[in-house]
């Protein structure tokens, strides 16, 4: 068996791969049908809409087939990708780079293959739209140029897909700016108007213990107009550079320090520690300021939520191809009303342990920004006290 070159500007590639947003997403009726009429057209028993991604080939739809995905290492569209044109495998058993590939000498038994690249506008080929069948084959003429047709409507599908996504995403989002900016922003500001008032008029007749007091309201005031407006920020900036993502090796012990530094008074505010354990070796493949960016979400929140004079703790370990990074507090967990949506959407934020608002826009960043850079984000169930929220980002190859 003879696995696959990787194709010339690999990284750019997977990137755009993510800037679909459809890894891992459920199976939909429009691609469905085209692997369906790819399939009688071609006369195979098997047609699939292949991803390959860093390590996998993953199908976004599937004719003919149960399994959901398979190794990059191993799947004939790996060498479709560094095809311009359709790849054909007329017989599997006598090709020297297949004939002894597990997807040959055991189930589905391939013989003939033949994809289509999946070629976007910018000329990344991300997977392809193939049919496969357990006997030789070939494809006339009408039918390779009816594959190539086909995998352009694939690709302009998830154009449609990816564009209808973002577009309802965004006025969902904009609903809550609105609402944050017209109505929530007033609190912390009159906040802290109205103490440093109190400390300017009257601090020679306060007792110290009264203006540390007013001090700290003040300071917390401070720290929520501070989230409230880096939330909105964030917002605004990747409605700007949604499609500007450049993944590379992160450092991510260094990421971590330098975001707990900066919300290292408010977490003393409360007396709540936070530890590190993350190796100082350790890299993701990340974009530096979205990586940044769901840590510091991540670390905000969980110190909202935590109970005075608690911990707070970041950890890190390799996982195989990736890297898994956990956040968790010792609160009183995530209401189970928004856990089914909290890093999909805009939700409303639950109030922390002293009294600080959310806007339910952090999360769905974080959220948003792990989906982008090929990752996965989600609640540990089985944790407690408290919550504890996962991330899986890719290792450096």
């Amino acid at each position: 068996m003879k696995s696959a070159e990787l194709p010339n500007r690999e990284n750019e590639r997977l990137e755009a791969l993510i800037r679909y947003e459809v890894l891992d997403s459920e199976d939909e009726k429009v691609f469905d049908e085209l692997t369906q009429l790819a399939s009688e057209i071609c006369g195979t028993s098997i047609s699939l809409i292949s991803l390959v991604d860093q390590n996998r080939q993953w199908f976004k739809s599937r004719v003919g087939l149960a399994a959901k995905e398979t190794e990059r290492s191993i799947a004939f569209c790996s060498h479709a990708i560094l095809q311009d044109d359709v790849f054909e495998v007329e017989n599997a058993l006598d090709d020297e780079r297949f004939h002894d590939n597990p997807l040959v000498t055991n189930d589905p038994n391939i013989r003939f293959y033949a994809g289509a690249p999946l070629v976007t506008p910018d000329g990344y080929r991300l997977g392809t739209l193939c049919v496969i069948d357990d006997e030789p084959h070939t494809l006339n003429a009408f039918q390779i140029k009816a594959l190539k047709i086909l995998s352009n409507q694939v690709i302009s599908q998830l154009e449609v897909r990816l564009n209808a996504r973002r577009l309802e995403r965004m006025m969902k989002d904009k609903e809550k700016l609105y609402a944050t900016l017209a109505h929530d922003l007033r609190s912390p500001f009159n906040g802290v108007l109205n103490l440093s008032k109190i400390l300017s008029e009257r601090a020679e007749q306060l007792t110290p213990e009264q203006i540390v007091n007013i001090s700290t309201e003040i300071l917390n005031s401070s720290v929520s107009l501070f989230q409230t407006m880096d939330e909105i920020l964030q917002w605004t900036q990747n409605q700007l550079v949604r499609s500007v993502i450049e993944l590379k090796p992160e450092n991510l012990k260094e990421a971590a320090d330098e975001t707990i530094d900066m919300f290292m008074e408010s977490a003393k505010a409360k007396k709540v520690s936070i530890s590190v354990d993350i190796a100082p070796d350790i890299e993701v493949m990340a974009d530096g300021t979205l990586l940044k960016t769901i840590l510091r979400n991540l670390i905000t929140n969980a110190i909202k939520y935590a109970p005075l004079a608690s911990l707070v703790s970041v950890a890190a370990s390799v996982q195989s191809d990736h890297i898994l990074i956990s956040v968790s507090d010792q609160g009183k967990g995530i209401d189970e009303t928004l856990k089914r949506s909290l890093f999909k959407e805009t939700v409303q934020s639950q109030q922390g342990t002293r009294g600080e608002v959310g806007h339910g826009l952090g999360l769905s960043l974080a959220g948003d920004f792990v989906r982008r850079q090929s990752g996965k984000i989600w609640i540990d169930e089985e944790h407690e006290p408290g919550t504890r929220i996962l991330v899986s980002l890719l290792a450096p190859a």
